[in-house]
């Protein structure tokens, strides 16, 4: 299968969860969140302070991609 990665720079993500992001501000925490764009279901990888990092369209590489990067995955509802 393969991957299609976006850079989330060419995301968009509602206010709600970029303040919902914000929140946490934990520097080791990775938010995994599940959008939809251009009509594909893709997982979203944030910093706690909102900033995107990447985004997938395979849930399982999200979580890996962040702990490649040494950051520790959570599941955004």
């Amino acid at each position: 299968m393969t991957k299609n990665n976006i850079k989330l720079e060419q995301m968009h993500l509602s206010p709600e969860v970029e303040e919902e992001l914000r929140c946490w501000n934990d520097e080791d925490v990775a938010f995994i969140k599940n959008d939809v764009m251009d009509g594909k279901e893709m997982w979203l990888i944030c910093a706690a302070d909102g900033t995107k990092i990447a985004a997938t369209d395979d849930r399982e590489f999200a979580f890996v991609m962040a702990k490649q990067n040494d950051l520790n995955p959570k599941s955004v509802h």
